[in-house]
């Protein structure tokens, strides 16, 4: 755990240790409250995410604090809906055949967002159709809280057009902001995985892999989470004070040994709804992929 502190001015802990991650995220004094009643560049970190990861006067289920009735029931009824598709999605169904065509090289590199936002779409809209705005939508959306080029997030603030890609997404979504989410951020992780996909695909020698091992190669977290001290405490002996800012990096952390948990946060109070239905989808892709789908059903 690495700490940045500016007497006055700023105070984050960054953790990138998978053991440091989970004892963090089994403290209860480490929450998601996000007040702003701290020191001014923590003050400034947590204003822009807030103010990109919230629509409509709510926050994003994934800013929303641990004792929150309401999001720990919509995150148990998400959970169980996708749950109950893993089966189907793990056969790797017809849906999932425009991104088959994709991991064999049979479309453009560029076409992987749109195809990939709009799977995800249907699993909350049906109807859902992905495009070309809508994945630059999700492109800002997915920058605006992170990106160290803050002159051009500024402008995007100041012109609406952070605001304007947010509107669109929860347009399209009828304002479900777990399904924002999705379509707006998390989708950029199943992105990663699916050009992982595509890449190992590429290697003939790569083609016999069991698709749970082709997808244990392509699950990627997130590469970071905010937390925020709700009162003081310490670490490993490292002590922190109320409202220090912490910075899990679990996109570092998750590549190293014992770190595979942190992908969706396994065991924890916010583990991803969507925890099993992506491997279980990446497994089914890549039996599409492979023509291994197309066989099974032959042979039935």
């Amino acid at each position: 755990m690495r700490r940045l502190r500016i007497l006055g001015f700023a105070d984050i802990f960054r953790v990138d240790e998978p053991k440091e991650i989970l004892a963090l995220a089994h403290d209860p004094r480490i929450d998601r409250e996000f007040s702003l009643r701290t020191c001014p560049f923590n003050w400034l970190l947590l204003k822009r995410s807030l103010a990109v990861l919230s629509y409509d006067g709510h926050r994003f289920p994934t800013m929303i604090r641990h004792d929150s009735e309401a999001r720990q029931l919509h995150q148990r009824e998400l959970a169980q809906s996708l749950h109950q598709r893993v089966d189907a999605i793990r056969l790797g169904p017809e849906e999932l055949e425009p991104l088959a065509r994709w991991v064999r090289a049979e479309g453009p590199e560029s076409q992987v967002g749109m195809l990939t936002q709009e799977l995800l779409g249907r699993l909350f809209v049906p109807g859902f159709v992905a495009t070309a705005e809508s994945w630059a939508a999700a492109q800002i959306l997915v920058a605006a809280p992170r990106s160290k080029q803050i002159l051009k997030v500024l402008w995007w603030f100041v012109t609406g057009k952070v605001g304007r890609s947010k509107r669109l997404l929860a347009q399209m979504v009828d304002g479900d902001l777990s399904a924002v989410n999705a379509i707006g951020i998390a989708v950029h992780n199943t992105v990663k995985g699916l050009r992982r996909m595509r890449s190992l695909y590429s290697d003939p020698r790569s083609r016999s892999l069991t698709p749970d091992a082709a997808a244990s190669q392509c699950l990627f977290a997130p590469l970071s989470l905010y937390r925020q001290a709700t009162a003081p405490g310490d670490l490993d002996g490292c002590p922190f004070p109320q409202n220090a800012l912490f910075v899990l990096e679990i996109g570092k952390a998750s590549q190293r040994e014992g770190g595979r948990p942190l992908v969706f946060m396994d065991g924890t109070w916010s583990r991803c709804p969507a925890a099993d239905w992506v491997p279980a989808m990446m497994e089914g892709l890549w039996l599409r992929a492979t023509g291994a789908a197309a066989k099974s059903l032959a042979t039935e």
